[in-house]
């Protein structure tokens, strides 16, 4: 099983040491703490580049998070405000998670998992506050997707990454790319994470 590399951000070291010990503790995970910082701005990037998940302490270090523009890294932010999950949502992230501060071990663990697979986590409590929100209707592609396009999508769905669903589809990572900023352009996203939510949206896809 391949390791999910966590790199966390907290502004006190005691916070920070208490987040390592936690996901050490976790009998059975995959997790695996690769680096810590008070800010991930200053952060040694090598370090920080290897993580596939920021595990932030505080909303207040979501203000200095430098993560990966590709949307290749995923984020978990401990908190219980729930103004956080549209400032995650705007970020260029692979998946996210938001947990409540007083979380087991086991439940940090789990969303940093989940997100670096492209999911996202919520608490309970916030989870059932969205569903009861009126769903947003969802307006027609203004061009569709193509059937290459459309398995392209599955693919990025599936967390591949340009090479991988280059060999899937026997064609070149360039074309790969090519038919990635073609559906972003049409599902009118940034990021592959962004790109798979509309397209499960439109129903183009299913997650």
């Amino acid at each position: 099983m391949i390791p999910v590399r966590v790199f966390v951000v907290a502004p006190v070291p005691v916070t920070r040491a208490g987040l390592r010990s936690m996901l050490a503790s976790v009998e059975g995970t995959d997790v695996r703490v690769v680096g810590e910082a008070a800010s991930s701005v200053g952060s040694e990037p090598a370090t920080l580049s290897e993580a596939d998940v920021v595990l932030l302490a505080d909303e207040e270090s979501l203000e200095e998070t430098a993560i990966a523009e590709d949307g290749t890294q995923a984020l978990v932010l401990i908190s219980d405000d729930e103004l956080a999950v549209s400032r995650l949502r705007a970020l260029p992230l692979r998946g996210w998670g938001v947990v409540p501060p007083d979380a087991p071990p086991e439940e940090i663990a789990a969303a940093a998992s989940a997100a670096a697979q492209g999911l996202v986590v919520l608490p309970r409590s916030l989870t059932g506050r969205l569903l009861r929100e009126p769903a947003a209707p969802v307006q027609e592609l203004s061009e569709p997707l193509t059937s290459r396009e459309r398995e392209v999508l599955e693919l990025l769905a599936r967390g591949l990454p340009n090479r991988l669903i280059a060999g899937e589809l026997h064609i070149s990572e360039h074309t790969v790319k090519f038919h990635i900023s073609s559906l972003y352009a049409k599902l009118e996203v940034n990021n592959r994470a962004e790109a798979v939510s509309q397209g499960a949206r439109h129903g183009l896809i299913s997650l």
